[in-house]
């Protein structure tokens, strides 16, 4: 089959199906981070008003939650390799939207430990790990922009996340919120993941949908790039790259995972700010989290994708100091910009260096293991903060202490020089 359909009309070019993926893959992460991760400090408001638990025991569920999906990652990376990105996807989306549905009904402690991990689990076989292998399957030249349109989702639901969901839990209740939302991901998500194939060579093109050579086309083993990395997982684990990145990407999540949960309950019971100054607070730094994305892609060719991750690194750790020691409404203003900006531009970032490292041939397994990295600061972050607070009644130590992380994170990543290369050979399996 030809990488490129002859039916098409003269002077009207095809689509490349990768950006099919792509747009699909926005919008399933714009739910996922919607109505679950850019959530959860509604619901945490919600929940501490309504059910009277403390921010430790509702940290404790969130953090094991994102607990058990870093373990899951391995696991998930070898199904995705296995089995491919739609099916993994699809399973993935019933139980996010079937655990949504149950979450609406609990009533003790125990229900929402059981359920929430159900609803993790879905969120993580259906959403960022399995659309970024899908999408670094599809693209080489243009990785670095196709990762960074696909995580707008991300971004723009956590615009939405952050302001009108927390004020339409208030507004509807939380478990009117859960069980629609539930709906919506089984009605709306789901449908997507009809278009997540998971290579181009498996219906007849190629990464960025360029043409092959008359020589590359009569042989279907030179299809893929020539000089494309082909690192085994167990073969990056050896390497210092798959560490430093593993590690710096890690102590990111930390200061993003703790700011899902605690940041609504620092600004309104913390500073004395209303829900809804509390939601624009939230939305303006998603907002600038937009930005980031959209440069992110050229300015790390221009500067350096290590150079750009290291300063993006130390203005996580900068923002949440502000964060943690100033309360005027300009200060707020401030951490809400430097953090959503730092987010927007190494979050596509790694995710680019560790394709280029490493390679797609296992992308999924190698990005599995470093889940279990990035679990690890992801269940953390929350718990620190979440106990400190109930230790100090403030969030000041919590904070303040989180945020020396990623000023070490930004030393790994200054340090992540790429491996030598594995290349594919035409015989590769």
């Amino acid at each position: 089959m030809n990488s490129q359909d002859t039916s098409t009309p003269p002077g009207r070019r095809k689509l490349f199906h990768g950006w099919y993926i792509v747009g699909s893959g926005l919008i399933i992460q714009l739910l996922g981070a919607m109505l679950m991760h850019h959530a959860l400090g509604a619901y945490a408001l919600a929940m501490t008003r309504d059910l009277g638990w403390s921010r430790t025991a509702l940290s404790g569920g969130f953090s094991l939650a994102r607990f058990e999906s870093g373990l899951l990652g391995p696991v998930q990376g070898w199904l995705i390799d296995k089995y491919g990105t739609r099916v993994i996807m699809r399973w993935g989306l019933v139980s996010f939207g079937l655990g949504f549905i149950a979450f609406s009904q609990i009533s003790e402690l125990w229900h929402f430990y059981v359920i929430f991990s159900f609803i993790a689990v879905g969120s993580s076989l259906g959403g960022f790990m399995t659309v970024t292998v899908a999408v670094v399957s599809w693209f080489d030249k243009q990785r670095a922009r196709a990762l960074s349109i696909s995580q707008l989702g991300f971004s723009i639901g956590g615009l939405l996340g952050g302001s009108v969901i927390l004020i339409l839990i208030t507004e509807i209740g939380w478990r009117a919120f859960s069980l629609g939302s539930g709906i919506l991901i089984l009605v709306l998500a789901f449908p997507l993941t009809a278009v997540m194939y998971s290579r181009p060579e498996d219906i007849g093109l190629t990464m960025d949908g360029i043409k092959p050579s008359a020589e590359e086309s009569s042989d279907p083993s030179n299809i893929s790039s020539a000089d494309e990395p082909a690192f085994t997982w167990q073969e990056a684990m050896r390497t210092s790259a798959f560490w430093t990145i593993g590690l710096g990407h890690a102590f990111a999540v930390m200061v993003v995972s703790t700011l899902m949960l605690h940041l609504p309950l620092h600004l309104v019971d913390g500073q004395g700010l209303s829900e809804v100054h509390a939601a624009m607070v939230a939305a303006g730094m998603m907002a600038c989290q937009i930005p980031g994305q959209a440069i992110a892609g050229s300015l790390g060719e221009k500067l350096g994708k290590r150079k750009l991750t290291t300063a993006a690194m130390i203005m996580h750790g900068i923002a949440l100091l502000i964060l943690a020691h100033f309360s005027s409404i300009a200060m707020i203003i401030l951490f809400a910009a430097m953090n959503g900006l730092a987010w927007g531009i190494r979050g596509p970032l790694m995710q680019t260096m560790r394709a280029e490292y490493f390679g797609r041939t296992n992308f999924g397994m190698i990005m599995g293991w470093s889940s279990v990295l990035i679990m690890a600061g992801s269940f953390s972050g929350p718990m620190i903060a979440g106990r400190l607070f109930d230790v100090a009644g403030s969030y000041q130590s919590g904070f303040t202490l989180i945020a020396l992380f990623p000023l070490v994170g930004s030393i790994f990543f200054a340090f992540s020089g790429p491996p030598k290369k594995k290349i594919t050979v035409a015989t590769n399996n």
